[in-house]
């Protein structure tokens, strides 16, 4: 049975006392994305991480009842950087040297170098003529921490915060439940703040170095 009216509009005006803006403003914080649709997702993961750590505080959670309200955080936080991050690399800088190099990788590519009768060993086993090329990388093939290095690279995210957000992507994909016991993985109100912390400068930086660009 849910709360009484008066107390459920008690809470959800402490949840929203102390945030900077309502949704609007928080989708706002994304104007330079493109898409109006991921605009819009960006601005309420951001929206609902912060609802979250307010009820949080307002429930004075604690102990294992902490728990939910830290993952679903990090989960938040971390999801923002990877869209935010690998929008703008295949969007404003898609033509970018750094971009193209981070795409690329080297593999060997068979060729028919020997006539069709033609063939050698190595013992017992077939040698089969290749050359060694560079290839194109699938984009979901490329370690997030490499997108964010190649963004650090182009400027529009600052090294001295790097480090930490490619922990926060860390803490998301190893809180599936068996890796987090099998690694004994606890997280820490500690790491959902620092999710948030970051984030006010990591928008900056962005704006600051798309205005540089298109001056």
């Amino acid at each position: 049975m849910p709360l009484q009216d008066t107390l459920r509009a008690e809470i959800g005006a402490y949840c929203k006392r102390d945030l900077p803006g309502d949704l609007q403003w928080h989708v706002d914080q994304f104007n330079f994305i493109e898409s109006i649709e991921l605009r819009k997702r960006l601005g309420r993961a951001f929206y609902s991480a912060r609802y979250v750590a307010k009820l949080m505080e307002a429930l004075l959670a604690a102990g294992d009842e902490v728990h939910p309200f830290i993952k679903f955080q990090i989960m938040q936080y971390a999801s923002i950087y990877e869209a935010v991050v690998v929008n703008l690399l295949w969007t404003k800088y898609v033509d970018h040297p750094e971009v193209k190099q981070l795409q690329t990788h080297k593999a060997y590519k068979p060729v028919a170098a020997f006539g069709s009768s033609a063939s050698m060993k190595f013992g017992d086993e077939a040698i089969h003529t290749c050359v060694y090329r560079d290839s194109k990388t699938p984009r979901n093939s490329i370690p997030f921490k490499d997108k964010i290095d190649c963004a650090v690279r182009i400027g529009f995210v600052e090294v001295a915060y790097a480090e930490d957000i490619k922990r926060v992507y860390e803490l998301r994909n190893l809180a599936h439940i068996e890796t987090e016991a099998e690694k004994q993985i606890e997280v820490e109100i500690e790491q959902a703040k620092t999710g948030y912390w970051r984030i006010k400068p990591f928008l900056e930086k962005i704006n600051t170095t798309l205005a540089e660009d298109a001056a």
